[in-house]
């Protein structure tokens, strides 16, 4: 049985209540439609509920942890093609043990969703310091990047805090979504026109190339040590890095 969703967190959560509901053990909950058909596969479409979202959603806060909330959620960020059965199966065994299933190591799904959530929070922690940003004509930042991970709200506060009262966009290439800051809150979109040609003066990307160059002390420089705190996949979309 394969449980289709819409690729939505709540979308997962409603097929997690449906399978209860149905007393079914989907053999995989897809990410929206992309999944390799299996020999006859018996398809279950799952229209997004947020009533039923909501309730799975309060399940977990209540009879597992908010901590695991947590970790589902960021789990999901990896966009892992097989999250979605790892969260349906960690709280099933999480409203038989509770906050227990926190620790339940030998168990291979939670293993996984414990192991896709640390990847997500290490590149979240390390794209707060390495995003760039551009000032652009009309005086707004920009920084683009392309996380492995769809880590842009996560660290949208960060930078709020950072750059309070400064307007920002940050914009997640990879997946065409945009982090819009106008010095109060932030919102989130996507199908935006490329902004990148609107970057301005190049005295500001020179600032970070002249930063970069500054503290680089050439007899104690180590690309094998710089390449593991800033792994060489981002370079081409860090200022200091360019020709």
């Amino acid at each position: 049985m394969i449980y289709v969703t819409d690729g939505s967190f709540e979308g997962i959560l409603t097929a997690v209540f449906e399978a209860f509901r149905l007393k079914e053990n989907p053999d995989h909950i897809t990410l929206g439609g992309d999944f390799q058909l299996s020999m006859d596969p018996e398809l279950r479409e799952i229209s997004t509920d947020t009533g039923k979202s909501d309730r799975v959603w309060r399940g977990i806060q209540n009879k597992i942890s908010e901590e695991s909330l947590e970790t589902l959620y960021r789990a999901y960020l990896s966009e892992h093609p097989r999250v979605g059965l790892y969260i349906y199966r960690y709280i099933k065994l999480g409203l038989k043990l509770g906050c227990k299933v926190e620790g339940y190591l030998q168990n291979p799904d939670v293993q996984a969703i414990l192991d896709l959530n640390n990847r997500v929070a290490a590149e979240s922690h390390l794209f707060l310091g390495l995003l760039r940003f551009k000032k652009l004509r009309s005086g707004i930042f920009y920084a683009s990047y392309e996380p492995d991970n769809n880590i842009t709200q996560l660290i949208t506060d960060h930078f709020a805090r950072r750059l309070a009262g400064q307007a920002w966009i940050i914009h997640d290439k990879k997946r065409d979504i945009f982090a819009l800051y106008n010095g109060e809150e932030v919102i989130f979109t996507s199908g935006l026109s490329d902004l990148e040609h609107l970057a301005c003066e190049e005295e500001y990307e020179e600032l970070w190339k002249r930063y970069f160059a500054t503290i680089a002390i050439e007899s104690r420089k180590n690309p094998k040590l710089q390449r593991s705190f800033m792994p060489y996949r981002y370079w081409k979309n860090l200022v200091e890095k360019q020709p």
